[in-house]
């Protein structure tokens, strides 16, 4: 479990907006300590490229795009939250079962009125990836479901740790591809990032990140035809994600200029990032 605890309210007390926030992120901190040491400790998510990208422009759309557009609204933005936290308690760890309350995920995902609101939205997430073949869910009576977290490319086989992979199929490098990935920081739970960020945010950190391909002082430039053919993400959705982790100084941009025919003095540029992790903590 990650935590046990009840929270009593008394009606006569008015809490303001400012501390209801503050109690939220102390919770969210408080269940994210805890899933952590249920973890044993882990210090990154595991996320493959595959989850993020897709080879062929024609192909179905990335897990990643998939997570956060399917239903619309929030949900989408829940959805990715949850399963990336199963990710990030599955490190080095194939087929694990999570059988953790409704109201423990929402606490750790830092969602509003985690008791009610909170765990509704958790577990209409945990519909959605059931029949999606992200997660299989084992009703149980009387008792939290059994969540089987699923392969992330969402074939509905049992997943498989990625980490653990990567150094079997070292020697085997056709084999080896469909299992590297990026490191998603314990931080974005522990700093509360994962209450902060839009999915949209979290969408293109994970794209900077990939595009980077392990080097960290590798600028990024994204074409709008690599948005759609490669990621599946909308131009407003690249847009807004981009744009906030600038605001939060997770991302730096600039203007990088492209290079001109002779005797062309028409100036052409184009934004570049920087990706900056260690303000997540």
């Amino acid at each position: 479990m990650f935590s046990e605890s009840e929270d009593f309210e008394d009606p006569f007390v008015v809490i303001t907006h400012s501390e209801r926030v503050a109690n939220a992120f102390s919770e969210q901190s408080a269940a994210a300590i805890a899933a952590q040491r249920a973890a044993g400790g882990a210090r990154s998510a595991a996320v493959r490229f595959r989850f993020i990208a897709r080879k062929n422009p024609a192909g179905v759309s990335p897990p990643l795009a998939r997570l956060l557009r399917g239903g619309g609204g929030r949900g989408g933005t829940a959805r990715l939250r949850l399963y990336l936290s199963m990710l990030w308690l599955a490190r080095n760890e194939d087929a694990p079962v999570f059988s953790y309350p409704a109201h423990q995920w929402a606490r750790l995902l830092g969602l509003d009125d985690p008791d009610t609101t909170g765990a509704r939205r958790v577990q209409e997430s945990l519909r959605w990836l059931n029949s999606e073949n992200f997660v299989r869910l084992e009703r149980r009576r009387g008792a939290p479901s059994n969540i089987h977290l699923l392969d992330d490319a969402g074939s509905g086989k049992p997943y498989t740790s990625p980490g653990l992979l990567v150094k079997a199929l070292a020697k085997r490098p056709a084999e080896l591809e469909q299992h590297l990935y990026v490191q998603l920081s314990a931080a974005f739970w522990t700093r509360g990032w994962v209450r902060e960020l839009s999915g949209a945010a979290v969408a293109m950190y994970l794209v900077l990140l990939h595009e980077q391909r392990g080097d960290p002082d590798k600028s990024v430039w994204i074409a709008p035809s690599v948005g759609h053919d490669v990621y599946d993400l909308s131009d407003e959705t690249r847009r807004k994600g981009l744009n906030e982790l600038v605001k939060h100084e997770m991302a730096s941009v600039r203007r990088r200029p492209v290079r001109q025919g002779l005797f062309n003095d028409q100036y052409r540029g184009r934004n570049v990032y920087d990706l900056h992790p260690g303000v997540m903590g």
